[in-house]
């Protein structure tokens, strides 16, 4: 329906209470029309308001000169005014203002600022403003959607037919610019829209892309927007139609979006998706209305994408002088057109298998080709909405497809174009299924179906030249894997059955293995691709929350694992699986973890299993490296061997013999400083039996806390390290005054003494993700850390993250089955809050439970950790006990 607003009446004699409650009024009405009214309409009658209001200002400010304008410009001089958009407005005059002119200006201004706009202005001679255009691609930009508003009537028109002309930009330096630009934008976007808090202005498919088309055409054509486009032939009316409806959909979220957030926003953060959903009319079912919403919006960004793409590459050849064209014939239905793949005649994909066929060709010819011509695209839009079925119905496509996947250059840009041409959602209804499909934390950072890209693309990644030193091991071990294809059609597969209900594990195994036999695959290749689309997390959950140093675990694990072709494979997989999840996700503390475990599998399995060292023979060893690194004399042994009998086996087969030699010379140093060093031991005594009354019987006192933070480096963490007395809640204090500083806990390993100490290693990242290098920083921590140990401060308390209000902070307790006879091992997932340690340290001290290891991790707003516990009398864990430690957790993380 039409709007048909009453626009205000305003008076002269009206205060800026008044006028402030008109702007008030005015937005109100139009967000009571916004479900039964066009949204250009809305954006429009908007800006007219405005329009209404600034020339009301305007014309009671009475200037002297006459020939001094007001105009719009930007996204007011389009007229799509959002409720929080910048009031854009340039005002220009022919002559230098007298000293009345511009105090009357300053008066207009600040009436402007008073009413409380968000006012982007300008304010030039005309002369100057054709000199700023000339120098800035942006302010020529803005200037190419000036609309008058009021004053002198020509501005308009001289500045307009300035930038039509090819004085101020060329039209070939005007398109070369803005494409430079928005190669840029989408760089920085990391290429896709398809993330968890989308950019609604600057992200690929974008509001931007949209302008991009609109400003270019503009300048070239002299002409007013996209539907003189379909005049001159570059958009079909079916292409127009879904140009506006893609268009004016995300004009609505964006409305919507200014009103959840109060402010000019444009990511679709977390925090608004559900407010945003429900005010579109998608209801308030939480994520079901965010799910409905965000596959919308996704569809509509990826075809603006697209659109964008074919109008500049048809742009490019109208504006930019084209030299003769380089043409590689393929074969009598393509040829390669300056670089990009191109179908010589119109029918060319009533045979679908051509259309398999074009990205193969692009995978073989992947150092020529740098994309599709504008025709061979809109042929493929064309036939893809055609489609009836599913193109893996041909028995020749796939065969291409699977010769796609064996190509060595399958997974460049071929599988990409793929993508975002939505061939891979016509090939699979797996893929069909995910597109668009969100995924409800900050652990993904992106939708399924582009996760799966980065996936296939982080895989490619590996068969280059240029691979980082934490990828060189599974680059080497890609390389020579023998059926690449098996690695990669698991990375298909391993999320796609994600959202269906049930383990997305277990259901994409059954779907990959019914894929590879319709594909022809060998046995042994689809028992490989459904076993590591089932096991696709086994590696990086052992490597994170189990203690991978532990024999037990190594023998588990490669048990699971059950051969080296199965451990290559599920390490590459592993490896970019993890760094396709999330761009700030993987480091080298990640990295030597499965590194570590791969190799300790590795050596496990080639031994037969069953030949895996024992833990006092780690220790041993552990202990016999150490000595060598700290080449001791005699005396020092005897004060070494003294320390060493208090404390634990653990102490020594967690920690690497560097650590180990590290520590040792910290604490004899620092005991001896203090004069503690000097421990008194019966001949006879030995370490199972030394105990605290030891050392009473001998008048020891208790020296200050020793902390022990250096600018080395272990497996890409920084190591801090503590020796003190024991006390409750130790540990938890340690670790909120950690998270405080912004220091994250990727690991930390308790080992308590005979004689009532204990000693805490913690691998921690500093607030940028890297070790703490700065010496500055290095001494701010070990400060704040002395105050807690020894002046009984008590660690400040976080601020909670704005993420962590959206989501259900409901836990998941899983016992973990440890073969140590005193130990339980348990895994704790809940939302990180500023209180999470402190409930669990509650849970952990009603029942008089030891921690003695923690494995600390988050992902994304969850933190994901898994400890070692046993119970007060140093055994593993009843069923009884966990069935009452389980029931606390909940009661105590659930409660806040």
């Amino acid at each position: 329906m039409s709007l048909q607003p009453a626009y205000p009446i305003l008076q002269p004699e009206m205060s800026i209470v008044e006028l402030k409650q008109a702007i008030t009024e005015f937005d109100t009405w139009l967000e009571q029309q916004i479900s039964s009214c066009s949204i250009a309409e809305i954006l429009q009658h908007r800006a007219q308001f405005f329009d209404i209001l600034l020339s009301h200002i305007w014309h009671s400010s009475q200037f002297e000169t006459q020939t001094i304008s007001l105009n719009a410009v930007g996204g007011y001089g389009r007229k799509t005014l959002h409720p929080y958009s910048d009031i854009d407005i340039c005002i220009i005059h022919d002559d230098d203002l007298s000293a009345n002119d511009a105090s009357t200006l300053g008066d207009f201004l600040t009436q402007l600022w008073d009413l409380g706009l968000d006012l982007g202005h300008a304010v030039r001679r005309l002369d100057d403003t054709f000199i700023a255009c000339a120098e800035d691609v942006t302010i020529a930009t803005t200037l190419l959607e000036i609309r008058h508003i009021c004053g002198h009537e020509n501005h308009q028109h001289q500045v307009l037919s300035k930038l039509y002309g090819e004085t101020v930009w060329s039209s070939e330096a005007f398109f070369e610019a803005k494409l430079n630009e928005q190669k840029g934008r989408h760089h920085k976007a990391q290429g896709t829209a398809f993330n968890i808090e989308p950019n609604l202005k600057n992200s690929p498919g974008g509001m931007r892309d949209i302008q991009t088309i609109t400003w270019i055409a503009r300048k070239h054509f002299s002409i007013d927007g996209l539907k003189d486009l379909r005049r001159l032939k570059f958009l079909t009316d079916d292409e127009y139609a879904e140009f506006m409806e893609c268009q004016n959909f995300i004009w609505r979220v964006r409305f919507a979006l200014h009103q959840a957030s109060n402010r000019p926003e444009n990511r679709l953060l977390l925090q608004h998706q559900a407010e945003v959903a429900r005010l579109q009319g998608f209801g308030d079912s939480g994520n079901i209305a965010i799910e409905k919403m965000m596959r919308q919006l996704f569809r509509a960004m990826k075809r603006i994408r697209e659109l964008n793409l074919m109008l500049m590459a048809y742009f490019e050849r109208e504006i930019v002088p084209q030299k003769t064209p380089e043409i590689v014939k393929i074969n009598e239905d393509f040829q390669i057109f300056n670089g990009q793949i191109h179908a010589e005649n119109q029918d060319v994909f009533i045979d679908r298998s051509q259309i398999m066929a074009m990205f193969n060709y692009i995978a073989v010819h992947h150092e020529q080709v740098t994309g599709i011509t504008p025709e061979t695209l809109r042929l493929l839009r064309q036939v893809r909405r055609r489609l009836m079925g599913d193109l893996q119905d041909y028995q020749v496509c796939r065969e291409l497809f699977v010769r796609l996947f064996k190509n060595p250059h399958g997974m460049g840009l071929a599988i990409t174009l793929m993508h975002q041409h939505g061939i891979l959602a016509s090939y699979l209804p797996q893929w069909r299924e995910v597109v668009g499909q969100m995924q409800f934390d900050l652990f993904h950072a992106y939708t399924v179906d582009e996760h799966t890209h980065k996936l296939l693309k982080n895989l490619y990644k590996l068969t280059q030249d240029a691979v980082s030193p934490d990828q060189k091991l599974a680059a080497d071990i890609f390389e020579r894997f023998q059926a690449k294809e098996s690695i990669l059609f698991a990375a298909l597969f391993h999320d796609l059955a994600k959202g269906r209900g049930g383990d997305h594990s277990e259901l994409g195994a059954v779907d990959a293995k019914l894929f590879a036999k319709f594909h022809g695959l060998k046995t042994s290749q689809q028992q490989l691709i459904s076993w590591l689309v089932e096991q696709h997390l086994l590696m990086s959950i052992t490597s994170q929350r189990m203690d991978i140093y532990d024999p037990e675990v190594i023998k588990t694990f490669a048990k699971s694992v059950g051969s080296i072709t199965k451990l290559d494979a599920l390490y590459c997989l592993t490896v970019a699986d993890i760094q396709a999840t999330n761009d700030d996700l993987w480091n080298d503390w990640k990295a030597s973890l499965l590194t570590d475990l791969y190799f300790a599998t590795r050596k496990a399995l080639r031994n037969g299993l069953e030949n895996v060292l024992q833990l006092r023979t780690v220790v041993r060893e552990h202990k016999q490296e150490a000595l060598g690194l700290i080449d001791a004399d005699e005396a020092q042994l005897v004060a070494i061997n003294k320390l060493w009998k208090r404390l634990p086996l653990s102490f020594f087969s967690n920690a690497i013999p560097t650590e180990i030699a590290k520590y040792t010379l910290g604490i004899l140093a620092h005991e001896s400083e203090h004069e503690h060093g000097t421990t008194f031991y019966k001949e006879n005594d030995t370490e199972e039996n030394v105990t605290e009354a030891n050392f009473a019987e001998n008048n020891i006192t208790e020296p200050p806390s020793l902390i022990i933070l250096d600018d080395s480096s272990v497996k890409g963490c920084s190591d801090v390290f503590v020796y003190t007395k024991d006390r409750p809640g130790l540990f938890i204090s340690l670790f909120n005054t950690l998270s405080t500083l912004k220091i994250s806990v990727n690991q930390a390993q308790i080992s308590k003494t005979k004689d009532g100490y204990v000693v805490e290693a913690f691998k921690v990242l500093d607030f940028d993700g890297k070790p703490i290098f700065s010496s500055q920083r290095r001494k701010q921590v070990t400060k704040k850390l002395r105050q807690i140990l020894d002046d009984n401060m008590s660690p400040p308390k976080n601020r909670p993250s704005r993420h962590t209000k959206n989501f259900d902070n409901k836990p998941t307790i899983e016992f973990i089955h440890s073969k140590k006879a005193d130990r339980t091992l348990v895994h704790i997932l809940a939302l990180e809050t500023h209180e999470f340690m402190g409930q669990i340290a509650s849970a952990f001290r009603t029942l008089d439970l030891n921690i003695h290891s923690a494995a600390i991790s988050t992902v994304g707003e969850r933190a994901d950790n898994v400890f070692a516990l046993s119970n007060q009398h140093g055994a593993q864990l009843t069923e009884l006990e966990q069935v009452e430690l389980q029931e606390k957790l909940v009661k105590s993380i659930t409660s806040s």
